[in-house]
């Protein structure tokens, strides 16, 4: 009988570049660069590391991929903005996380019609297909940039009479809340990897096909009714989402 031999795992071995992206990262946070400061170029941190521009170009690469870096043409690199902290437990608005930054901010309308709920809505909700929503599209800038794709459906049968003047550069959610007295309580959400189709790019001022984050997700009120789905588009290296602690029933949402 042969002797039993155990399969050889395969290690992850980091490779030059992504170790030297690693350091990079320790160089911008040690050595105190901020918002808009211009990095050395190729040349510079090739002899600084002792490395091959090549695997400089690989690194910084790593660092754009995650936001933390900008790259100007026959200007080079350069620090990002900092990137706006989305908290999923706790129900604040996006104006005001965004002015807390010190950052301005306001919404575009693009879109607010009365849809007919589709199949495919109709299987991520508990809403019947063919029942009434209003389907609101708005566009987000933040320091007069754009940053996400708002994509949202709020029932109308209980909220009857809601207008563009409602939701045009205002909290959808105070409107709610002073108009039909609903408090939003709780959202079962998620947060998925996408790449940009050709509407979204043109909007958000991107490439096709560009990496994006979707936030989608199904918002109830304090009586347990499902008042909006919401599907958002929104650029990686504007928002990062943190979560500090789990409630039983579904967690508070971002408001709106």
């Amino acid at each position: 009988m042969e002797p039993h031999i155990n399969p050889i795992k395969k290690k992850r071995v980091l490779t030059k570049n992504v170790l030297l992206a690693k350091e990079m990262e320790y160089m911008l946070e040690s050595e105190h660069y901020t918002e808009g400061m211009r990095l050395p170029s190729e040349r510079e941190m090739a002899s600084a590391f002792g490395v091959q521009r090549g695997t400089v170009r690989s690194a910084l690469q790593i660092l754009l991929d995650k936001g933390m870096i900008l790259a100007k043409p026959r200007a080079g690199y350069f620090v990002a903005p900092r990137r706006v902290d989305f908290n999923l437990n706790a129900y604040d608005s996006r104006k005001s996380v965004i002015e807390q930054m010190g950052k301005t901010t306001y919404v575009k309308l693009l879109t607010f019609e009365k849809i007919s709920v589709s199949e495919k809505m109709a299987e991520k909700t508990t809403l019947k297909e063919d029942s009434q929503v209003y389907r609101i599209m708005r566009l987000r800038f933040a320091s007069g940039l754009p940053m996400a794709l708002e994509r949202t459906h709020i029932r109308c049968d209980l909220v009857p009479g809601l207008t563009e003047e409602d939701v045009h550069n205002k909290s959808i959610y105070a409107a709610l809340r002073q108009k039909y007295k609903i408090h939003i309580a709780r959202s079962e959400e998620k947060v998925t990897a996408v790449y940009a189709n050709g509407l979204e790019s043109e909007l958000l001022n991107t490439t096709r096909f560009r990496p994006l984050m979707r936030y989608e997700g199904i918002v109830y009120d304090s009586e347990e009714r499902l008042i909006e789905y919401f599907d958002d588009i929104i650029l990686k290296e504007k928002v990062q989402f943190i979560s500090d602690a789990v409630h039983g029933g579904g967690k508070t949402h971002m408001g709106r």
